[in-house]
């Protein structure tokens, strides 16, 4: 049973990670990525966060820093289209 006293967690975390000015919010739980995803979404939609902030895996924030730019192929899982083959 869901206590409906105070402030709820998920939006009491994304209101200190907004008092940093992130860019992207990262979590290597699947429980709270879900979590708070929901916060940045209602923070979103209330005008509280920029439509640009992002919640990611971690380990999708890891391979996103050591992939090189120029010939970034698109990671499973972060809503692009898979690269096609090499012809050849």
């Amino acid at each position: 049973m869901e206590e409906r006293i105070g402030k709820r967690i998920n939006i009491e975390r994304i209101d200190e990670a907004l008092g940093t000015n992130p860019d992207t919010v990262s979590t290597a739980c699947p429980y709270c990525l879900v979590m708070l995803g929901d916060a940045i979404a209602a923070k979103k939609a209330s005008g509280e966060a920029p439509e640009s902030l992002e919640i990611v895996d971690v380990a999708l924030l890891l391979a996103r820093s050591v992939q090189p730019a120029a010939a970034a192929a698109p990671l499973p899982g972060d809503g692009s289209p898979p690269a096609a083959p090499p012809v050849g």
